[in-house]
């Protein structure tokens, strides 16, 4: 099942290495390196960018057609969406508020879930965690990890809108 146009693979290829290159960089710089620890945001970048890596990989080992890869085109759409509205959230919470944050910010990403017991429950506390709790200041060209999250978030949202909008080209004498 491919297509007759390569487009579609050359976008979610680039996809592809973007997620691994900044999921290989939030490993290696993004977190403590004694403890292995990363704020609650890094952790919900990693799993945005881990779940949308494995999706441009899907989609690039299929190349279904144009239906197909706007199945893909979605889901990578809603998931990059959802981390730039979390990252534009934290970011904008941290600008206005100047607080100091809460005890649980210092405590490992699994022993805070740890003490919950529905997912749901898991679930609100790492988002209330990822914009609550500041982000360590890693500078790569002069962006914190928060602004590196949040032009990554921009990056794949324009990769899986440009997979949504591509359109074939007609092929004809006139056309």
């Amino acid at each position: 099942m491919s297509t007759k146009d390569p487009i579609y693979r050359r976008f979610n290829l680039l996809g592809l290495t973007l997620c691994l290159v900044a999921f290989v960089y939030a490993i290696s710089s993004l977190q403590d390196p004694i403890t292995h620890i990363s704020s609650p945001l890094i952790s919900i970048s990693k799993l945005l960018v881990l779940t949308s890596a494995v999706l441009f990989f899907i989609a690039l080992a299929h190349n279904p057609r144009t239906f197909g890869q706007r199945i893909y085109g979605v889901i990578n759409f809603t998931l990059s969406a959802a981390g730039l509205a979390l990252t534009s959230y934290h970011l904008w919470k941290h600008s206005a508020d100047s607080q100091s944050p809460p005890a649980y910010c210092e405590q490992p990403i699994e022993l805070l879930l740890g003490r919950q017991q529905h997912i749901d429950a898991k679930l609100t506390e790492l988002m209330n965690a990822a914009v609550q709790c500041p982000v360590e200041s890693a500078n790569l060209i002069g962006l914190g990890a928060a602004e590196q999250c949040l032009l990554l978030f921009v990056s794949l949202f324009v990769i899986s809108w440009k997979i949504l909008i591509r359109r074939k080209k007609n092929e004809g004498l006139f056309l």
